[in-house]
């Protein structure tokens, strides 16, 4: 009897000492659980995670290895761990078909999506010399970023927004929730930190029922979300080619119920060309926090102060003899824009019950800039409010139910600009020559059903419509006024999408979806000035089929997928008077894009327990088979020439290898077909092929953990064009100069506490 109450004694002691804790493993980006991760402990036999992203570890165990497919493994040290543990994974570079994703707002895992949709995890994203977006949307098939320099670029999706002269049109920009885009249809991304980003979702060619106005397509930025009660400090220094210095630095909180991170940065460079000096700052505040156990608060703040001036483009005859030259116009007047925006951001989900689900986004953000051109100084004021808000219900578990989700997104934006005279002497505003106060206003309201049918079959079938208006106030009274409203009708968009799983790992899909693209606010007036009542948005349909999946016990992924796009009411941007850089739009024709997407990744070697664990290759290319069907501006007729701006053939491929030591690296293929630059198809840039290297060498010792890294980019020294601009109003100056060889290295620390 002794002798049992001592072993019941014990039993006792140890099940104090050894406590059970609960852990949970969760998607990073979108906060989703993980059903089915390993959790291999350092002693014991391991556990899978439930269908919750649930499991159980004692304080006695000393640390754990937790593993998914398509996730980056993670160690956790327990040693200091106390309670309940919350597990966050990054997606990984390999076998992405199971990473779940948020892009139609259904949180599905991407082999399950029924639609076009690549993801960019934090890994890609770090693959390159990482200043700034273009090499990795650049690896997803049938996207192409155009990048003059780090304040120059213009993102294509499918040959859509390839018109517009300087930006980014009819593709939206989401920073977790808040638009990136304006009023008026432009997004600017490159001035986001990649430092703050942990992956990129892109939906090509048009996601009506969520989205609106996104003929081309939608590219989602979902910011790094801390660890909740883990505290870090990570900072990451690099110097590079031009004279490149780049510093970012974080600090996380981990709170109980939540986190924070304080990021900020700074990177300055004189620039590969005349007149491109850089100096940008960035700092945000980003945050999450559990209400209850379902509920959730999120925000963001950032703010970016940026000067950089601008070389403009270049004739063939400079780009031949002195491309780092600046634009001649540009060098005397010594251009550059000087911009300060903010924006500030707050999301709340919160389950009303275990059907209904309510999601809100308030947000506003402010832009002030100055820039000086050689034809006058702008001077432009921007105030954006908005609201984005959705109800999900479901309606049951019956397979023939779907989860209905009705929401709104509502915008407005406030524009005023001032235009002055430039004094080429002091580089200071003269006189004004125009003053204009434009509200820029959309609402979309989308409906979207998600039936899941059975395990293998899935519908989602949606509508967004929209209203457009703009209302214009002529504030210089000198001339004839030209205030005025335009105010587009209703459109109504459909989509239709379907996903049928052929086995476990391997899906086919279809889609049928409508977008458009509203004319800026500049396309809409006339010659005179006045709004033009005339002028319509563009207009188009999908259709496609794609199939993705992993083979080959997982060695082999794919994703590929054939389209036609249809547009309609194509717009033509025109110079508004002889000597000025005021354009005006007309609609003249219809384009036809069909196109063929391919993605491929192959597991050439893997083995954890050896010196070299593992040499993986990725290839991806796209052919964009794009034309204008109808084209007729003023005398001139382009009907069945190939749409400007966009190459007929893209190629990208990459190889990387790992080690047990933490040496690593990569070397990365792009080949850039001819891209027509005039409407006659008279001009061509020529094709370029450009090779970079990166590598590095990363370690943990406990708590902390270390990368040295370094690389070359354009190995070979290739001359090449990295923007072009279509249809120059004047002097043939057709090209942006791509950067000649160039090197940087850096260091990354990380330290846990």
């Amino acid at each position: 009897m002794i002798r049992f109450y001592l072993l019941l004694l014990t039993s006792l002691t140890e099940s104090l000492i050894f406590a059970q804790n609960n852990g949970k493993v969760i998607d990073s980006s979108n906060g989703e659980p993980i059903s089915g991760a390993t959790i291999q402990f350092y002693r014991g036999d391991p556990q899978v995670t439930d269908i919750s992203g649930g499991f159980t570890y004692s304080t006695e165990d000393i640390s754990i290895i937790i593993s998914h497919i398509g996730y980056e493994d993670k160690n956790i040290d327990l040693s200091n761990t106390d309670g309940d543990l919350l597990v966050q994974l990054e997606a990984g570079t390999f076998n992405l078909q199971e990473v779940v994703v948020t892009a139609y707002h259904d949180n599905r895992k991407l082999i399950d999506t029924p639609g076009p949709v690549a993801l960019i995890s934090k890994k890609e994203l770090e693959r390159d010399q990482d200043l700034i977006f273009t090499n990795s949307l650049n690896r997803v098939p049938g996207v192409f970023m155009h990048s003059g320099a780090l304040n120059t670029n213009r993102i294509t999706i499918r040959g859509i927004g390839s018109r517009s002269r300087f930006s980014t049109n009819r593709v939206k920009g989401y920073l977790n929730e808040i638009p990136l885009t304006t009023g008026e249809g432009e997004t600017t991304m490159e001035d986001i930190d990649l430092s703050l980003i942990d992956r990129v979702e892109i939906i090509r060619g048009p996601a009506s029922s969520e989205f609106g106005a996104a003929l081309g397509g939608v590219i989602n930025l979902k910011i790094q979300k801390p660890d909740f009660t883990r505290n870090k400090i990570q900072t990451n220094t690099q110097i590079g080619s031009y004279g490149l210095i780049r510093n970012t630095s974080s600090f996380d909180l981990g709170l109980k119920n939540g986190s924070v991170r304080f990021f900020a940065s700074k990177m300055v460079s004189d620039g590969y060309r005349e007149n491109n000096e850089y100096d940008r700052e960035c700092g945000s505040i980003t945050g999450q926090f559990n209400l209850s156990e379902k509920s959730q608060v999120s925000f963001i703040f950032n703010f970016i102060d940026l000067k950089a001036f601008i070389p403009s483009s270049i004739d063939s005859a400079t780009f031949v003899e002195n491309p780092r030259a600046a634009a001649f116009i540009w060098q005397e007047a010594e251009g550059f824009e000087d911009t300060e925006k903010a924006f500030l951001g707050v999301s709340l989900e919160h389950p009303l019950s275990d059907r209904l689900n309510i999601a809100y986004s308030v947000f506003t953000n402010f832009r002030n800039s100055n820039e000086v051109q050689p034809f006058g100084i702008l001077k432009e004021n921007t105030n954006a409010n908005g609201v984005r808000f959705k109800i999900q219900y479901d309606l049951g578990s019956s397979s023939a139910l779907p989860i209905l989700t009705f929401g709104t997104e509502m915008f407005s934006d406030r524009v005023i600009a001032t235009n002055h005279n430039n004094d080429s002497i002091s580089n200071l505003p003269g006189l004004i020559e125009s003053h204009d106060n434009v509200d820029r206003n959309y609402q979309n309201y989308f409906l979207q059903g998600d039936w899941q049918f059975s395990e293998r079959l899935a519908l989602i079938a949606g509508v967004n419509v929209n209203q457009t208006k703009y209302d214009f106030e002529d504030l210089f009274k000198e001339d004839e006024d030209q205030s005025g409203k335009i105010k587009y009708n209703l459109i109504t968009s459909p989509r239709i999408g379907l996903n049928y799983k052929i086995n476990s790992n391997t899906a086919i899909y279809t889609v049928i979806s409508h977008g458009f693209g509203t004319p800026t606010f500049e396309e809409t007036r006339d010659e005179q000035g006045f709004i033009n009542p005339d002028i319509e948005p563009e207009t188009g349909y999908n259709y496609e089929i794609g199939s993705r999946g992993n083979l080959l016990n997982n060695r082999l992924t794919y994703d590929a997928s054939l389209f036609t796009l249809r547009v309609r009411d194509l717009l033509v941007s025109r110079r508004r008077r002889e000597g000025s850089n005021e354009q005006i739009g007309v609609n003249a024709g219809k384009t036809t894009h069909n196109g063929f997407e391919m993605a491929l990744g192959y597991r050439l070697y893997e083995n954890p327990a050896t010196f070299f664990r593992g040499l993986s290759i990725h290839f991806n290319y796209s052919y964009a088979g794009y034309k204008f069907n109808t084209f007729i501006d003023q005398e001139n007729d382009f009907s069945g020439n190939r749409l400007t701006g966009v190459p007929r053939n893209t190629i990208n491929g990459i190889m990387e290898f790992t080690t047990s030591i933490g040496v690593y690296g990569n070397l990365n293929y792009r080949f850039v077909d001819e891209i027509p630059i005039l409407d006659d198809n008279s001009i061509f840039s020529d094709s370029y092929q450009v090779v970079n290297l990166k590598g590095g060498f990363q370690h943990s010792l406990g708590n902390f953990s270390f990368n040295i890294y370094g690389g070359v980019n354009n190995v070979f020294n290739e001359k090449y064009t990295s923007q072009i601009l279509i249809n120059p109003q004047f002097n043939q100056r057709y090209f942006y100069p791509g950067q000649a060889r160039n090197y940087f290295g850096g260091i990354s620390l990380s330290l846990t506490i």
